[in-house]
């Protein structure tokens, strides 16, 4: 946001620009105001009422002001500290003011700048209560549980399963296991121990709808925790995803255990989808993560492997490759006419059929060389 000439403020109290500012801001000049207000940040968050700020904030934000709302913002969350009252108090007038998104950011930034007793929050809790601002008392616990113990984590779930909010308590526990990936097993395991077995499924149900790449890190850290009984629940909860989402994970998960697991749910999706996956260019996937997924299908279910797919393979996998990939369709009995093909139709072919020969794959180079030549190439 462009700012116009403003006069040189160095030498002036803050309460002067401060008057200078409310002034500009009565005659519409707001960017004037703003920068301004930015200037005197911290008079903004202290002098002013906090309805008025939160009103302030609104303003700048819908104007496109971020750099001055950021350093107001950031003098009210200092002002307001760890004290209960006043976090209630201006997380209600941002509510109030319209920006509801800053009013929840409100509530992480002050939470996990000061870690608030269990006391504290409670009372937090109760002060948005009585100002009729159930939402964000709920919200205040699942701020306040991302940086605190799982134990603690667990006893504030509990705390909003009690008084109703049977939702907000799973996500609660939702947040704090995708926020901190590598203690999602030791939440799940913390509610068995609790003997809140019940709750296993719809957390791993909230944690199942990230994206790719974090449902990969999810899958790891379960494995590393011996959850085979996750796995198996959280594999069940992402089969609905398409080809390629499942692909993007299995490519990328640490353990082959793991990914073997996803097989299944990969050759059940529609060969359309399948065969138009490996039509593309592959870009999303390295060459290795691309060798590492056709491996993992065709190793685990060679006779379900969609064509386009072996062919694909053939076309560039490496010579050590080309011949397991031919020893396991063997072994299936699945025809390989149409993957010698694709094979024989490299552009490297020279290199192949000599490495396919050093390896002692004699029998395959001559067969190769034979098609190659039938194909006119």
């Amino acid at each position: 946001m462009q700012v116009p000439h403003l006069p040189d403020t160095t030498y002036w109290s803050g309460h002067k620009v401060l008057a200078l500012a409310e002034r500009y801001e009565k005659e519409g000049m707001l960017a004037e105001s703003f920068e301004l207000y930015r200037r005197v940040a911290h008079l903004v968050a202290t002098t002013l009422p906090v309805d008025r700020a939160a009103v302030l904030l609104g303003r700048m934000m819908s104007s496109g002001a971020v750099g001055p709302a950021e350093a107001v913002f950031r003098e009210i969350v200092e002002t307001c500290g760890p004290h209960p009252s006043s976090t209630a108090y201006a997380a209600s007038a941002l509510m109030t003011a319209g920006v509801p998104d800053l009013a929840y950011y409100f509530l992480d930034a002050v939470l996990s700048r000061y870690q608030s007793s269990e006391g504290e929050l409670e009372s937090l809790a109760a002060y948005l209560n009585a100002g009729r601002r159930a939402e964000l008392a709920v919200y205040a616990f699942t701020a306040a549980a991302r940086n605190k113990p799982v134990s603690t984590a667990l006893r504030y779930s509990a705390v909003l399963r009690k008084r109703g909010h049977s939702q907000s308590a799973v996500d609660l526990l939702v947040s704090v296991a995708a926020g901190r990936p590598d203690e999602a097993a030791a939440v799940l395991e913390a509610l068995r121990k609790a003997g809140r077995e019940r709750e296993v499924e719809p957390v791993l149900r909230g944690l199942a709808a990230a994206g790719d790449t974090s449902c990969s890190v999810l899958l790891d850290t379960l494995r590393a925790g011996g959850g085979d009984q996750d796995i198996r629940l959280l594999i069940t909860l992402l089969s609905s995803r398409p080809f390629a989402n499942l692909a993007a994970i299995a490519s990328s998960v640490d353990s082959m255990d793991t990914a073997a697991m996803l097989v299944p749910a990969l050759l059940a999706c529609p060969d359309a989808e399948q065969a138009a996956y490996f039509d593309s260019d592959q870009a999303q996937l390295s060459s290795s993560q691309r060798g590492r997924l056709a491996a993992l299908l065709v190793a685990a279910a060679p006779q379900q492997c969609p064509g386009v797919l072996l062919t694909w393979y053939a076309g560039w996998a490496d010579p050590a490759g080309v011949v397991w990939l031919m020893e396991r369709l063997g072994e299936a009995s699945v025809p390989v006419e149409p993957v010698l093909g694709a094979a024989a139709a490299r552009r490297d072919f020279a290199s192949l059929r000599e490495a396919l020969h050093r390896l002692g794959s004699h029998q395959l180079a001559y067969r190769l060389a034979g098609l190659r030549s039938e194909l006119g190439l």
